[in-house]
């Protein structure tokens, strides 16, 4: 049953985001035409500049899914200017394990302060600040220890880079000190003719820190895939997918790797 309503969680994400992106593109994008844009990084002036951005967006995996919405506020400038940014992100997830006798929900909320800096065709953003996660297993399993309430400070850095007016790439990594969370993307798009769509190649990997009976392990989730991504001067839609893995290295001990996964994620941005 948890498996099942994981996925109608996930299905509810994608045809909301595709609904809404199919319900603004037209006419959005009729007023970037006008205005002369071609992209958002690439734009530089506007009638009526964003200060702020919220998101929503999902992921997918075989035994697991999760839903998360974040808000960026730059509260002195707009966003494209640099200076000081806020940043609040929570979310939820769920996930099985041991054949599916165990199932866990995980729940975090992230307060971050941070700053923007841009040069030329590259934006860097880089955030810190603190990470709240609660985890709770059913049936109690007593072997891990990524069980309860845990408090852990997060640093965020965020890569864009337009080498030319139709290729872009762009890198996000993140680490929190409970658990040692890590997480890395990196994404490159080529720009189609019509320049608000842009396709490419993805690669990332998420990673954490257990304790099972007194052994030591980090677990490591790659993946690779491919994305396509709508954007304009006010809203972004992105959605990938592609082949994942699981590799857990207990200390001292030989790695086990889990059969191969598929993936699939989404994300639905507004700026305003």
């Amino acid at each position: 049953m948890a498996n099942i309503a994981i996925v109608r969680v996930f299905v509810s994400v994608i045809a909301f985001t595709v609904f809404a992106v199919l319900a603004n593109s037209t006419a959005v994008h009729a007023q970037s035409i006008d205005d002369g844009a071609t992209s958002w990084h690439q734009k530089t002036s506007v009638e009526e500049e964003p200060s702020a951005e919220n998101w929503v967006g999902g992921e997918g995996y075989r035994r697991a899914a999760s839903l998360y919405s974040g808000v960026t506020w730059s509260p002195f400038s707009n966003l494209r200017q640099d200076g000081l940014r806020i940043r609040a992100i929570t979310g939820q997830g769920m996930y099985s394990y041991a054949g599916g006798d165990y199932h866990g929900t995980s729940r975090f909320i992230d307060l971050l302060l941070g700053w923007q800096l841009s040069k030329g065709g590259t934006t860097i953003k880089v955030f810190g600040g603190t990470a709240l996660t609660s985890n709770t297993i059913l049936p109690f399993d007593p072997s891990t220890q990524i069980q309860g309430n845990a408090r852990g400070i997060k640093g965020v850095i965020e890569i864009w880079h337009n080498w030319n007016p139709k290729i872009w790439s762009s890198l996000d990594l993140s680490q929190t000190s409970s658990h040692a969370i890590t997480s890395a993307q990196f994404r490159t798009g080529w720009r189609l003719d019509d320049p608000a769509w842009s396709v490419g190649p993805e690669a990332g990997v998420i990673a954490f820190s257990d304790q099972n009976f007194d052994v030591r392990s980090r677990t490591y989730i790659p993946r690779l895939g491919l994305f396509v991504r709508y954007e304009d001067l006010t809203y972004e839609f992105t959605i990938s997918g592609g082949v994942s893995s699981e590799v857990t290295r207990p200390v001292g001990h030989q790695a086990t790797v889990q059969p191969r996964m598929g993936y699939a994620t989404v994300q639905y941005l507004n700026r305003f």
